[in-house]
Order: structure tokens, then C-alpha cells, then sequence
């Protein structure tokens, strides 16, 4: 569920970003390949909120397997690696700034990759099951 909100959070800053930074006299929003990256991640983000609630739903009734489990945290994980990446670059150097927000961000997300057990593991609890 923590990929999933930082994904949001990630977009919701990158979003007041672009819409105030300029290149080339323009918004960076009013660039098509803005538009684009940005409405990629929103989409990933919403199937990421989708899938989670679902799971979470199985949970509370008890029927979330330990592969299901796995599963989420790989998935959701590694989408929250790629979307705080791409929000990343728009804000240039800024972004490896600490001032600005989306540092912090690129760096939680490239641990939840590690706590909780490392994606390869989450790869072997799910491979046993194929």
C-alpha cells in the first residue's frame, strides 16, 4: 500500500511542478511528451490502487495467499521505482536536490525494493508456484 501512495504522491508533485516550470518560453505540461509520460503513470498508478484494494479485500477475508502477497509487493514495488523515475526527470538536476520533495521519493522507492524481502526474493516465492 506504501508503493502505491508514494506512486500518487509522486505524481501529484511532479504534476504542480510541470505546470510551473518553463523550457523553451513554454510549461513543461504543455509539452505532448509531458502529457504523455505523465498520463502513463497515472494509468499504471490507478491499475496499482485497483490491484492493491482487490488484495487488500482478500486479506480481510482471509484468502490472500503468501504468492498473492508476493506478487503485490514485486509488482507494486518495481511500478513505484518506475513512476517515481519518470516524475524524477522532469525536475532535472532539481530532482536530486533535497530541497524539492521528489528526491526523498527516488530514494524510499529504491528501498522498497529491498525491506520486506528483495524483489528476487518475492521472484522465488512466486516461481514455486508456477
Amino acid at each position: 500500500m506504501g508503493a502505491v501512495a508514494a506512486m500518487e504522491s509522486a505524481l501529484a508533485v511532479t504534476a504542480e511542478y510541470v505546470k510551473e516550470r518553463k523550457a523553451f518560453g513554454n510549461r513543461l505540461l504543455d509539452f505532448q511528451n509531458t502529457q504523455f509520460v505523465l498520463a502513463e503513470c497515472k494509468a499504471e498508478a490507478v491499475v496499482a490502487r485497483t490491484f492493491v484494494d482487490a488484495y487488500v479485500e482478500k486479506l480481510m477475508r482471509g484468502e490472500l495467499t503468501a504468492d498473492e502477497g508476493a506478487v503485490a509487493k514485486l509488482w507494486t514495488t518495481e511500478t513505484q521505482c518506475r513512476i517515481v523515475d519518470k516524475c524524477l526527470q522532469f525536475f532535472g538536476g532539481y530532482g536530486y536536490m533535497t530541497e524539492y520533495p521528489i528526491a526523498r521519493m527516488y530514494a524510499d522507492a529504491r528501498v522498497q525494493r529491498i525491506y520486506g524481502g528483495t524483489s528476487e526474493i518475492m521472484k522465488l516465492i512466486i516461481s514455486r508456484t508456477l
